[in-house]
């Protein structure tokens, strides 16, 4: 689908880590979901397409997640992760 591992990436003064398991959120284009373990995986949507909405119903996911690298403006997504 497109995930990308924002565990241990820079953000701000310091690095993202780990969060609740189990939880999604979005914010200015970006997805994240937090595993089991809370590593976040993170993913540019511009509108959450239907294959991935569907794909996220077969999780037990609830809402209310920091979203990492998403008040940027889309520097991490288009700079770092679209040139990987």
């Amino acid at each position: 689908m497109g995930f990308f591992s924002a565990l241990g990436t820079s953000e701000g003064e310091g690095h993202v880590e780990r969060g609740r398991p189990n939880v999604k959120d979005s914010n200015n284009g970006v997805l994240v979901v937090y595993d089991e373990e809370g590593r976040p995986w993170i993913m540019g949507v511009s509108k959450l397409s239907d294959n991935v909405h569907v794909s996220l119903l077969d999780f037990d996911l609830s809402r209310g997640a920091y979203v990492p690298h998403s008040n940027d403006g889309g520097h991490f997504m288009s700079e770092v992760v679209a040139k990987l």
